[in-house]
């Protein structure tokens, strides 16, 4: 019988760093974790305690600002990725790793939609959120992994990487896809994503883009959006690598959203000086119904931080500001 898929999400603004491991082998022992996201705004230095983390289990960080005080913008983030992974349709356990009564409904939601819920959490967790899940896992007592009959196959925990050695390997998979495209593109440089990713399979690496958080190739590639553009045909995905040209056209249509509000919260929002506080460009981009993750980015520090000869940045304490050049 094949491992059950589960589906991990945390809302680190809620969890200690001190109980990843006991969640990962928590998980294991009741199947394959094939999504581990993990959601917080990673500028703030009490979340900093969850890189080793991030890295030592492969969890994809989801980064997201707080457009205003006082709003749990995570929450929002989490519950809107899992309920994409509940119609994707592949995932059949959700865990949920919070003490925040406000995941209540999306436990509901979940449980209608026909997955077993699994709730993990310290003795301070909301009633209401241990109640709705299917099984609800203190953290903060040893856990006795529910294992009736252990799964044939069961893979191994994932390898601890260094930075070095996963920036190794990430550039292996980006030269491997580049070669690919070249060697079998079309006219216009496009070639199947599917025959890509059995070129990195017969690579035999002993890796792959889920080792980095990826559920997808396609997921991959979007992570780059100044390296591949992708396109579809019906349900055939096809990429082709940007040249120089092409990324440039790229940062002049596709980015256009992200100056037009950066330049529009300056005007408004900026000080004497032209600085304005980041988190407002944020703010507005909410408003306007769109996210800095829309475009491949984790934060809108790391954007402006891309367009040094476009904005001008400095930071007061924990708060980043720019101006527009």
């Amino acid at each position: 019988m094949a491992a059950k898929k589960i589906a991990l999400f945390i809302d680190a603004d809620n969890i200690s760093a001190k109980f990843g491991k006991q969640i990962i082998d928590t998980l294991e022992s009741r199947g394959e974790i094939f999504i581990r996201r993990i959601y917080g705004n990673w500028e703030k230095i009490s979340l900093h305690g969850w890189n080793e983390c991030i890295l030592n289990f492969s969890l994809r960080a989801v980064q997201q600002p707080d457009f205003a005080a006082g709003k749990n913008a995570t929450d929002m983030s989490l519950t809107i990725d899992s309920m994409d992974v509940l119609y994707g349709g592949h995932a059949e356990i959700f865990a949920l790793v919070s003490n925040d009564s406000d995941f209540t409904p999306l436990v509901i939601r979940l449980r209608e939609g026909g997955m077993n819920v699994i709730g993990m959490g310290n003795e301070n967790a909301s009633i209401s959120f241990r109640n709705a899940c299917n099984d609800f896992i203190g953290l903060d007592k040893i856990i006795e992994p529910i294992t009736p009959a252990p799964p044939p196959v069961k893979s191994p925990p994932p390898k601890v990487m260094t930075q070095s050695e996963r920036d190794k390997k990430l550039q292996q998979l980006h030269n491997i896809l580049h070669e690919a495209a070249q060697a079998h593109g079309d006219a216009k440089g496009f070639f199947l994503l599917n025959a890509a990713g059995m070129e990195i399979k017969n690579k035999n690496l002993g890796f792959g883009v889920k080792d980095f958080g990826y559920g997808t190739l396609q997921e991959f590639m979007a992570a780059f959006p100044k390296l591949y553009e992708v396109q579809k045909s019906g349900n055939i995905v096809y990429y082709r690598c940007m040249s120089e040209e092409q990324k440039k056209r790229v940062v002049n249509d596709k980015f256009r959203p992200i100056h037009d509000v950066l330049s529009e919260t300056a005007k408004a929002k900026g000080d004497k000086k032209g600085f304005t506080d980041l988190t407002c460009a944020g703010q507005t981009a909410h408003d306007k119904k769109f996210s800095i993750k829309d475009f491949g980015y984790s934060s809108w520090s790391k954007f402006v931080s891309d367009f040094p000869k476009l904005y001008e940045v400095k930071k007061a304490g924990s708060i980043m500001y720019y101006r527009c050049k």
